[in-house]
């Protein structure tokens, strides 16, 4: 089985032309079309793969189910690819228009007795489905086909041998379109691994006590409300149980008919930050200690000149290394860093 990536000018072509050329997709059983209007090939040969089906579309399966299963199967089977392949909207283009464009025809109902609508909603949704209508996290959480990697991606546990798969079935079928939307796309933070197995061990303690979590009333206004706590507490230096608790207890406090609030403090040198040291005197007192490093899964506590205080956690996320902590490779207590056009002083490492 061949991988195919769309061209650029192929690409550039129809995503320019849509307005015209939307009706194709309803009437063309083959692609073949799109290279009349090319006008030469426009795909690439990216890579052969073992052959491999997405979800059947005459079964039973809702459109839930669908997604479910395709998003298994497209990141099992494409699990080589990088992130920044993943991102790369002309292998996804390739995908919709070449390797799967009679299923993606089908899924849609394109030429199975849907019936088209206006032009600017038909060439919205075939951006959408076929192509990225917009650039980054917006492009590839609403292509058909890339939002089944990614949300593959970043529920896949390879520590779990028996079912790497477990957090997206715990995240279940149910409304699993609204849930990627909350999940994944419209929070970034959910992009941090140790925040999103949190989330799904909260998710695995309700099903367990059976209580059912909807996305409107539940996960929508959780998730608000951690994003929330993320302005006052920076998510990625909390242990996982801390998290997974929050989450749990707001969740409580919706079905209950409550306003969650945040039983939590961060208390990081409270004496320090109270008493009004010369920066002569700090570096004097630093120079006595044998002063700790920076080192990975640490977490570093840094303070600029208005005493404001930020904490971050030295770790990998998804293999590497944040662009944001980088700075503080190789560096110890009392060194200065420059973020975000501001001076900073590393005041701990916490290990």
């Amino acid at each position: 089985m061949k991988l195919y990536i769309m061209k650029r000018e192929a690409l550039e072509t129809l995503k320019a032309n849509l307005s015209v050329l939307y009706g194709k997709y309803y009437t063309e059983k083959t692609n073949r079309w799109i290279y009349d209007i090319c006008g030469e090939e426009p795909f690439a040969e990216f890579k052969d793969i073992t052959e491999f089906s997405l979800a059947d579309l005459d079964s039973d399966l809702t459109p839930g189910e669908i997604d479910l299963y395709n998003c298994k199967i497209i990141y099992e089977k494409l699990q080589f690819l990088s992130e920044s392949q993943a991102s790369d909207e002309r292998l996804w283009a390739g995908l919709t228009n070449a390797t799967f464009y009679e299923y993606m025809r089908k899924r849609w109902g394109y030429g199975y007795g849907k019936k088209p609508k206006s032009a600017e909603k038909e060439v919205g949704a075939i951006l959408t489905r076929f192509f990225y209508k917009s650039s980054g996290r917006s492009g590839f959480y609403r292509n058909t086909l890339a939002k089944c990697w990614w949300v593959g991606h970043n529920t896949y546990d390879f520590s779990n041998t028996g079912n790497h798969f477990e957090s997206l079935d715990i995240i279940g079928s149910n409304d699993l379109n609204s849930k990627i939307n909350e999940f994944f796309y419209n929070f970034t933070f959910s992009s941090n691994s140790d925040i999103m197995a949190a989330i799904i061990d909260a998710l695995r303690k309700f099903k367990e006590e059976g209580k059912r979590i909807l996305v409107r009333e539940h996960i929508r206004p959780t998730m608000s409300y951690l994003n929330a706590v993320g302005g006052s507490v920076v998510l990625d230096c909390l242990e996982k149980e801390e998290i997974a608790r929050i989450f749990s207890d707001a969740v409580d406090a919706i079905m209950q008919g409550d306003t969650p609030i945040l039983n939590f403090d961060v208390n990081i040198n409270s004496e320090s930050e109270d008493m009004d040291y010369s920066d002569d005197e700090i570096l004097e007192a630093e120079n006595l200690l044998d002063l700790p490093e920076v080192t990975m899964g640490c977490k570093v506590v840094i303070w600029n000149a208005n005493r404001e205080t930020k904490i971050y956690k030295y770790d990998l996320i998804n293999g590497a290394l944040p662009k944001t902590v980088e700075i503080f490779t190789g560096h110890k207590v009392g060194d200065t860093i420059e973020l975000s056009g501001q001076q900073w002083k590393r005041e701990d490492v916490i290990l």
